[in-house]
């Protein structure tokens, strides 16, 4: 290899990591700003600027202008014309229509598992059922937010392992409502004892390779749920 064919190797090289490093940078960046959403960090119908945020992080405008349009698609944050990002607000209304949804779509995701996931899934979601109860009980500070994830997590899971990519897309996003608005402390505490408790059952449904029960199962703790939350709100 001669010398110029050397340097622009080399040349090519540098403009690959570049781009690599900036699209690594930008994913980081909306991975934050997105986190910090769903943490309750940024409140609902807050005012996110693009430079509050290239300040707060530490980058450029442009990577910012990036993540707020991923977060928009998302369903997080809604831009409004002449005035910028804010954090969305979901009304009780918002709240309903994901719920309906959920029942519709999330039992064909647990069913279509069936068959599909794997012993070390199914051991993970068991630990993960445990775990919420565990918290329930100790009501140590913190608890609601633990399970809040705990709980996103276990229904992920099922999800994913669905392999239906169209339903992650849809129901991926509806689980993300529910953790900004902390759905988890709006249930009666025996009533939230019952939703942790469906868990398990759900774990062996998918376990025996039921699909019909697994899917019942589903459908009747996402139904238990919404209306729990409907009868502490009227």
């Amino acid at each position: 290899m001669n010398r110029e064919e050397m340097t622009s190797d080399q040349g090519a090289t540098s403009v690959d990591q570049i781009v690599g490093d900036a699209r690594s940078g930008a994913q980081q960046l909306y991975e934050n700003i997105r986190s910090a959403i769903l943490r309750g960090e940024y409140s609902s119908g807050q005012h996110l600027t693009e430079s509050y945020l290239a300040r707060h992080f530490g980058v450029s405008r442009t990577p910012v202008r990036v993540a707020l349009a991923r977060l928009e698609g998302d369903g997080l944050i809604e831009t409004i014309p002449n005035k910028g990002a804010f954090v969305t607000g979901w009304t009780e209304a918002d709240l309903a229509e994901v719920y309906a949804i959920r029942i519709r779509l999330e039992p064909l995701a647990c069913r279509m598992a069936v068959g599909r996931i794997d012993e070390a899934t199914l051991d993970r979601l068991d630990e993960i059922a445990l775990e919420m109860l565990r918290r329930l009980d100790e009501a140590e500070p913190g608890w609601i937010e633990a399970c809040t994830e705990l709980n996103a997590t276990f229904h992920d899971e099922i999800l994913q392992a669905s392999g239906a990519t169209r339903l992650i897309g849809i129901l991926g996003s509806l689980t993300e409502v529910l953790i900004v608005r902390r759905t988890i402390s709006r249930y009666p505490r025996e009533a939230l004892k019952l939703n942790f408790t469906q868990h398990i059952q759900i774990v062996q449904a998918l376990r025996q390779g039921d699909a019909d029960w697994a899917e019942a199962l589903m459908a009747a703790h996402i139904l238990g749920g919404r209306q729990a939350i409907l009868d502490k709100t009227t």
